[in-house]
């Protein structure tokens, strides 16, 4: 029975029910010699290109699929006032891919499905319009067709099978047999059976994969309970493994063609996808002009911003580099990327210098791409495009952390929601965490288990493996614990495994097609779509993806920035601001570097001290050199930039490339340099040397060697000398730092220590601000004020901003943000109030201050921090305190009673204007089952979608949240019955607005 294929098979990728890696699957199918397989995870196609990669890797013909739910009628997307919105009758079906068109349809259907967050499923008209190209399984164990014949109700199973019938394509339908031995697939079969066979519809029998060994089913179990939700796949049973067809033969035995159809339809699925194509974004060039014009255009009138009349040198770097660009074809990618940095600059978003090898672009420099002047530096355009080495642009880009989101959603606006999206990434279960979700699911002894999670090590990188073998105290604790053996053996096989999606840090893809011709994507926060592939995957089929980094350094350089100007009227403009200026470069050669971008641990303070930089190139050899490797050469550079030592070069031909890191190698440019000077390499060609004698393996540095050697002797260089340099080039090839990026950083550094020489007292508001949430930076940062002579003030509410503000050049105020517990909502009703005018008293402060915004606790804790010791009387104690603020609140009550208002939390609220009368309350209370119940809560308000908001008590806590209006129900009988089976009776009914619902 080898041409037996499974095609039904849930991996890893169906999160939290699936325990089934790519890589064991394509494995075992491999050993079973099946000539394919298919991946059909639920509602997903996470791993569907991983999947594709590492089948055609192993010999095996992947088939990509599906496995979605489907309604029978059109769906209520917002079903209006009074309408009864039933629950949507849903089927389950695979759907697999014949070929690259297959894949598309599935990729929209992917996307639609998830576009409904409540309810993820596809209409039956809307998998017609999707249908060509597409294999359609029905039937399955999971199907409605199966339940029903399994209840007896052959005339809803019928329905169904019709419905199928008339909406899909003739010759592409079977129905999935399947047999777990449960028994409600058993009564089902013969009904599925027969009716298939009266139609004339195909069988396939397939097994509904889930796991690799029938020992794993425990494990699967485990996965599925993580979340505490039971009903998330918890398979019954031993047989929804991986089997071979030996096995599938015997349990199909009454059905051969059923069988030998899984081989049939195998054959018709051929897939191909374009991996390795090049899909650049493309820039809306005016009148449809080439993009290669408009960016010479753009790029000369930069540069003669720059430099004015440009000098021959510049004038013909960037010729070159703009025929390098054209013939690469990447003229669009650098319009692009010059569009949304303009757009930045124009809304006074800040951006940062640059940022890797862009750095050494002319072309970047002369569109504002970058800020550093790459012909003054020394910077290698080669480092960045090689036209010896074809390979994608890449210029990653800082914002300023707190803007950085809009210059996503001007993209996105620009380019089209079609065609922009954020990465997507997955969240995997870590070492730690699968120690603890093992053992909560399997009911192990909470303190034995955090005893034995915190044994692991946090660090990054840590596994159960390596910690196991590092930390001794794991082996012994499980010794003296034999029961957590099996805990810690279940949580091996647990970790990495994909938990839950998330979104990259700042990967973003611009594609100049739909992205739906190509990557599922799913909703995004700020209505931005994040795709279903991880960066790998999405470079992988063509799409650039592009970094949008959030850095909070240029968030203090503006809020210092801001600071200076509010108090003193000047702005700061970095064109203007001297990069020699004697009192930055004193501070840091004191090793006084607090806050200062790349330089303030003390290990750089330690360096900075004794290099005693005097330069912006000191300054990008102190960040290039304080990393492991090329840290054992900081004793040479500085007894030779101190004239301790001799400056040796290899030979005397170096010295204009080597001067200014006073012979030491430091950057991979120089590497390039060398092999150009010496050698006669293109900079393309010794960029190739860089890279290829980096890898250290012995028959390429040979190689490479004889190159470079005779490239030498043909330009008169002595063999001796030639072997000594490779041998230097060798050497120094790994530890080389990459100029160009130093460069842009050595400009942030410097930028943040000028500051701090000349504005401290703004500086250290503006790191105290951004460390609000941080006590042990705040208590860093107020000791360095304070060394410096600032003083720190205490909150106060007459006085105090949300974060730290400057008063005086000593003196900074101390933000009412920085209060424990008090939140921004209570801060903003603070200023609101105060804006009105300053407080009287503490009366005033407690009547005009929005008691829902600003509660008793906050402002006992604005108490507690003298916040509001300027309305109370000098010497109070703290017991008096609190007696004079219970008076206010009588105080303000009373006048509050008197004037009729009646706005204390007891008092009744008019309810919103647009939100309904009526609330569904579900009580329930809190406990260990409490997560669990809450998930099938929310499975089942998925189903009634409606105008009638909907409130959750916590009876333990007596805690009442309204939901958001998103999770509005229409309150049918059948929902408060399904409610009431999970919280109990009682616990779900109808009432009148809650008198000061939270999370309105």
């Amino acid at each position: 029975m080898s041409g037996f294929v499974h095609l039904h098979v849930h991996t890893e990728y169906s999160l939290r029910e699936g325990a089934l890696r790519i890589r064991d699957l394509v494995r075992r199918a491999a050993e079973y010699g099946m000539p394919a397989v298919a991946v059909t995870d639920t509602l997903a196609l996470y791993g569907a290109v991983s999947f594709y990669v590492e089948a055609k890797a192993a010999g095996i013909r992947p088939i990509v699929g599906v496995q979605m739910q489907v309604a029978k009628a059109p769906l209520a997307e917002d079903p209006g006032p009074g309408r009864r919105n039933m629950a949507p009758a849903l089927d389950t079906a695979v759907l697999l891919a014949e070929d690259f068109t297959g894949y598309q349809q599935l990729v929209r259907l992917v996307t639609k499905a998830r576009s409904r967050e409540r309810l993820p499923c596809v209409t039956l008209d809307e998998l017609a319009d999707h249908a060509a190209h597409v294999v359609a399984l029905i039937g399955g164990g999971e199907s409605r067709v199966l339940r029903a014949f399994s209840a007896g109700d052959e005339a809803e199973a019928e329905t169904w099978l019709d419905l199928w019938m008339e909406r899909w394509p003739k010759g592409a339908l079977y129905v999935d047999i399947q047999d777990h031995g449960l028994p409600e697939e058993r009564r089902g079969l013969p009904g599925l059976v027969k009716s298939a066979r009266r139609r004339g519809l195909p069988m396939v029998a397939t097994n509904d994969v889930h796991y690799l060994e029938p020992a794993d089913a425990e494990l699967q179990r485990v996965l599925a309970q993580i979340e505490g939700a039971e009903g998330a796949r918890g398979l019954q049973g031993e047989r929804y493994h991986f089997a071979s067809a030996e096995e599938m033969a015997r349990r199909f035995v009454h059905l051969p063609e059923a069988l030998a159809n899984t081989a049939l339809v195998a054959e018709r699925c051929r897939l191909e996808l374009p991996l390795g194509q090049v899909l650049l974004p493309r820039y809306p060039t005016p009148d449809g002009e080439q993009a290669a014009a408009v960016l010479r255009r753009a790029a000369e009138a930069g540069a003669r911003q720059r430099y004015g009349d440009l000098p021959p040198a510049v004038r013909e770097r960037l010729d070159y580099e703009l025929s390098v660009i054209e013939r690469m074809g990447f003229a669009d990618y650098f319009l692009v990327v010059a569009d949304f940095i303009r757009y930045a600059h124009k809304q006074g978003i800040a951006t940062g210098p640059g940022r890797g090898s862009a750095a050494g672009s002319l072309v970047a420099y002369a569109l504002r791409i970058t800020d550093v002047d790459p012909i003054r530096h020394h910077l290698l355009f080669e480092r960045f495009l090689n036209p010896e080495r074809v390979s994608w642009p890449d210029i990653d880009t800082d914002f300023e952390y707190e803007r950085r989101m809009e210059v996503i959603q001007y993209v996105v606006a620009r380019y089209g929601a079609d065609k922009v999206a954020q990465i997507g990434t997955f969240g995997t279960l870590a070492a730690r965490a699968a120690v603890r979700d093992a053992g909560r699911v399997l009911g192990a002894d909470k303190g034995l288990v955090d005893q034995l999670a915190k044994l692991i090590p946090g660090q990054p990188g840590m596994t159960l493996a390596k910690a196991m073998a590092e930390v001794p105290a794991v082996s012994q604790f499980l010794d003296r614990h034999p029961p957590l053996r099996a805990l810690w053996d279940t949580a091996v096989r647990l970790e990495g495994f994909p938990r839950h999606t998330s979104v990259h840090a700042a990967g973003v893809v611009i594609s100049p097609v739909p992205l739906t011709d190509l990557v599922p994507v799913e909703p995004g926060a700020d209505g931005i779509p994040v795709t279903q592939y991880a960066m790998e995957d999405i470079e992988r089929l063509g799409l650039v993806k592009m970094d949008f980094l959030g850095l909070r350094t240029l968030t203090l350089i503006d809020h210092c920035a801001a600071s200076v100007a509010r108090r003193t009227g000047r702005a700061i403009d970095w064109r203007k601001v001297p990069e020699d200026d004697p009192k930055t470069y004193a501070m840091l050669a004191r090793g006084e570097a607090d806050g200062c971008f790349q330089l303030e641990s003390p290990g750089m303070r330690r360096v900075l001290r004794e290099v005693q930089p005097a330069n912006l190139e000191d300054i990008a050899a102190v960040i290039s050199l304080y990393r492991p490797g090329p840290m054992e050469h900081i004793p040479e550079f500085v007894a030779a930039k101190h004239g301790r030592a001799p400056i040796r070069y290899p030979h005397p031909d170096l010295e204009p490339i080597l001067r200014d890191t006073y012979g030491v190698i430091v950057y991979q440019e120089q590497i390039m340099q060398i092999a150009a000077r010496m050698a006669g390499f293109s900079l393309g060609e010794a960029d190739l040397l860089r890279r290829a004698v980096s890898k250290k393996k012995r028959e390429v540095l040979d190689q490479e060697r004889s190159r470079f050697v005779a490239g030498c002797l043909a330009r008169g260089y002595d063999e001796a000398v030639a072997n000594e340099v490779y041998d230097l080039i060798v050497r120094f090839a790994d530890y080389g730092f990459n100029r160009s990026h130093a460069a842009a950083y050595a400009v942030l550094a410097y930028r943040t220590a000028y500051l701090r020489a000349n504005h401290l007292p703004d500086f250290l508001a503006g790191l105290l601000s951004m460390s609000i949430a941080s006590p042990d930076k705040l208590r860093a940062y107020e000791r360095d004020a304070r060394q410096h002579g600032i003083r720190i003030l205490p909150p106060d509410v007459q006085h105090s901003e949300a974060l730290y503000v400057v008063e005086a050049d000593d003196a900074i105020r101390t933000g009412l943000l920085a209060v424990r517990n008090v939140g921004r909502a209570a801060v903003d009703a603070i200023l609101a109030a105060r804006r009105e005018a300053p407080f009287r008293s503490l009366v005033d402060f407690v009547e005009r201050v929005n008691p829902r915004m600003c509660n008793r606790k906050a402002v006992e804790s604005l108490l507690a921090a003298g916040a509001l010791a300027g309305l109370l009387p000098g010497g109070m104690s703290r017991q008096a305190a609190l007696h004079a603020l219970d008076e206010a609140y009588a105080a303000a009550e009373g006048a509050r009673l008197a004037a009729g208002l009646l706005l204390d939390d007891a008092a009744p609220a008019p309810a919103p204007a647009p939100s309904p009368p009526q609330v569904l309350y579900i009580r329930y209370a809190a406990g260990e089952g409490a997560r669990q119940a809450l998930w099938r809560v929310r499975q089942v308000l998925g189903m009634y979608p409606g105008e009638t908001r909907v409130a959750l008590y916590d009876g333990s806590k007596r805690r009442l949240r309204v939901l958001e209006p998103r999770w509005s129900v229409s309150p049918q009988p059948e929902l408060i019955s399904a409610l009431e089976e999970i919280v109990g009776l009682g616990n779900a009914r109808l009432g009148p607005w809650p008198r000061s619902p939270r999370g309105v």
